[in-house]
């Protein structure tokens, strides 16, 4: 995912991270850069291209560089975060599996 903000001194940054915990409602990300609890961020989700603006609901520890924040969507959208469909070949080996698994009866 990336997070884009505008810095204290108002200039843009683009930050490419990851989410720990994610909901209909938001997130709980890690950020190296420096964000305020009710600054107004904006997140992308690149596998469905789609962007949101954010409230930054919690500022948490930090360790190696990165601070757990907490966001939450101006408004609630299922789906955000949505994972990539599986690969068809990890799909039709499970299922050669079960017809294998029921044969050998």
């Amino acid at each position: 995912m990336v997070v884009r903000l505008r810095d204290a001194g108002k200039q843009s940054l683009a930050e490419k991270t990851e989410a720990i915990i994610v909901n209909d409602h938001g997130a709980l990300i890690l950020l190296a850069a420096v964000v305020k609890v009710n600054q107004i961020i904006r997140v992308e989700n690149p596998t469905i291209r789609e962007e949101l603006l954010c409230r930054v609901t919690s500022v948490g520890d930090s360790f190696m560089g990165k601070t757990q924040v907490g966001i939450e969507f101006i408004v609630p959208t299922p789906g955000f975060w949505q994972a990539p469909p599986k690969p068809k070949q990890a799909e039709s080996k499970n299922a050669e599996k079960i017809e294998t698994t029921g044969a050998k009866k």
